[in-house]
């Protein structure tokens, strides 16, 4: 599903607002800023005292004469490097560690957003957002902010030594420079501009269904969609191939265009120059000088141009990152909220939820319990409600009306962590890491010991499997477990939630891709490992309903019938009997 179009920020106020999340480390920008100016101005004197050098060694001079402009070529030409060196070191030291600071920022927008406000996201896009996206902006200081403060530092230096030497070649240069500078960055903008909002969109669209081709691809090939889903990849790969042709005409324009300002600059500096030779205002040895200085000064043009080009992207990319934080945040913690309850009994009272104003009921008046200790199934068709009770328990989502409650108290009064570490939830489609069974089942418990990450598997009907496997524990599963079928995956998770030691404990269908026997064992397990614990179990297999002390049956968001083991049932509406 495409996401809502991202708001449209002015581009100052984009980049205000990503300077004041990710602005690089003062004391280091300018440092490297100042190693920046001192490699390019060694650049531009290395010109002048090479030109003057070869002038003055023409005339034949005593060689004495020549020691001075000798020491200064081989001073300026051994600290180039150091200094260019320096520079690249602390401005990326810098630029890495804003980033660092912008992904901190990008996942406490995300985390407390997640999954309601972003349930309309394909995880591919908002995948490039917080990578390709983040990690294009660490280029933002490094190779857009600072190419600029060096280039006009540096053209600055290099009009004041020709203006020294001859004022009226300082105007010249001033001027050539001057309209170099202007005229490139503005063709540069001009042109990628209006590249940079469709490149960085096209990117996010290609992740996304590269991201869904992957995933997808043994259903799309079963049901033969794969062809149109490799051809929107490839539409967007040929759009996003025609862009980077534009981009790349662009700049082979902005570099033609500072080649012939260099020229015409040169030239006018010798017009000037030679008659002032001529005249006895300049002195001879002087006038290769000022043309290797302009060639030294315009070496900053093609850099300033590429930053001011590169400042769309930019912008582009953190239009897409700071759209996160537009997004409303459905779910908000209390200002004062609750400790923790000691209670372990969950309930919903005339809960109604949906996903979105035009959208059906999900819970339509629910009302529901599951007693401290207890253990309650959930049972309905698909689309019932079920998934949307775990939601409101876990305050993924927020009640439009009614009441959830755990251990007596309203979730809407606790922190959104508290639920959270209260229910252990195997859902269906649990994620697993693309690491060992171990770190997968510790997930929950990173300080569990040995013994209780092997009990945790044996008590999940994984025991007999991991013993068979030669490295056991340290088995990799594969990306989200690609290596495990989904009866193991789903028992993986089921460890994972056992080895969590919460109060209460939610599963949603653990038996689901698993033959009679091994479910039948599996469920034995649980209730008895799960004994003591609130117990919310959702199945649509009828042979296990036995093992709890109440079914209820929900469809269209409502809990319709409720049944005990002894037989009884009751329709909900028809008695007083319920869990009030």
């Amino acid at each position: 599903m495409s996401p809502p179009a991202d708001h449209q920020r002015p581009r100052v106020a984009t980049l205000r607002a990503l300077l004041g999340i990710a602005a690089p480390p003062r004391g280091r920008f300018l440092l490297s800023i100042a190693l920046g100016v001192a490699a390019a101005v060694s650049t531009v004197a290395l010109m002048a005292c090479s030109g003057a050098l070869i002038d003055r060694a023409a005339l034949r001079p005593p060689l004495y004469t020549l020691t001075i402009l000798m020491a200064g070529v081989q001073i300026l030409a051994l600290s180039r490097g150091p200094l260019r060196y320096g520079e690249r070191l602390v401005s990326h030291d810098s630029a890495l560690r804003a980033v660092g600071r912008l992904r901190l920022w990008l996942y406490d927008q995300i985390e407390p957003r997640s999954p309601a406000a972003l349930c309309q996201w394909r995880s591919g896009d908002l995948l490039a957002r917080a990578t390709a996206d983040v990690d294009s902006l660490q280029d933002l200081a490094l190779r857009g902010v600072s190419p600029v403060l060096v280039g006009a530092i540096t053209s600055l230096f290099a009009v004041g030594v020709v203006a020294v030497i001859l004022p009226a070649a300082g105007l010249v240069l001033a001027g050539f420079l001057a309209s170099a500078l202007v005229l490139t960055s503005v063709l540069a903008w001009a042109r990628q501009r209006r590249l940079g909002t469709r490149e960085a969109t096209l990117r996010g669209e290609l992740a996304a269904d590269v991201v869904e081709l992957l995933q997808g691809a043994p259903d799309l090939l079963a049901f033969g969609r794969d062809e149109e889903y490799l051809e929107r990849a490839l539409s967007d790969d040929e759009a996003l191939a025609r862009l980077a042709r534009r981009r790349s005409w662009t700049a082979g324009a902005v570099s033609a265009l500072s080649i012939c300002f260099t020229g015409a600059a040169v030239v006018g500096l010798l017009a000037v120059s030679v008659p002032a030779v001529s005249a006895h205002r300049l002195p001879g040895y002087l006038l290769a000088v000022l043309p290797l200085v302009t060639l030294g000064a315009f070496e900053v043009v093609t850099p300033v141009a590429d930053a001011v080009s590169r400042l769309s992207h930019h912008l582009a990319a953190a239009g897409r990152v700071l759209a996160i934080a537009d997004l409303p945040t459905p779910v908000v913690d209390p200002l004062d909220p609750v400790a923790e309850p000691t209670a372990t009994d969950v309930r919903l009272n005339n809960a109604k939820l949906r996903y979105g104003a035009d959208h059906p009921w999900a819970l339509d008046g629910l009302t529901m319990a599951v007693p401290a200790g207890s253990r309650v199934a959930l049972v309905g068709p698909s689309g019932a409600g079920k998934s949307s009770v775990v939601n409101t328990l876990l305050r993924f989502w927020a009640l439009e009306s009614g009441q959830a409650m755990l251990g007596g108290t309203p979730v809407d009064r606790l922190c959104q962590e508290t639920p959270r570490h209260m229910i252990a939830w195997v859902a269906q489609d649990t994620h697993l890491f693309n690491t060992t069974i171990r770190e997968n089942i510790a997930l929950a418990r990173p300080e569990a010991s040995e013994a209780e990450i092997t009990a945790a598997a044996r008590a999940a009907q994984l025991g007999d499997w991991i013993d068979s496997l030669p490295d056991g524990l340290d088995t990799k599963v594969g990306e989200q477990g690609a290596q495990l079928s989904g009866g193991q995956r789903q028992r993986l998770a089921l460890a994972r939630a056992l080895l969590a030691r919460t109060p209460i404990l939610v599963l949603d269908e653990p038996t689901s891709g698993l033959d009679e026997a091994t479910a039948e064992r599996l469920l034995s397990d649980v209730i008895s490992t799960t004994a003591g614990k609130s117990l919310l179990y959702v199945t649509h297999r009828l042979d296990e309903l036995t093992a709890f002390d109440e079914v209820d049956v929900i469809e269209d968001g409502r809990v319709v019938s409720r049944s005990t083991p002894e037989g009884r049932l009751a329709r909900v509406g028809e008695t007083s009997a319920g869990p009030a």
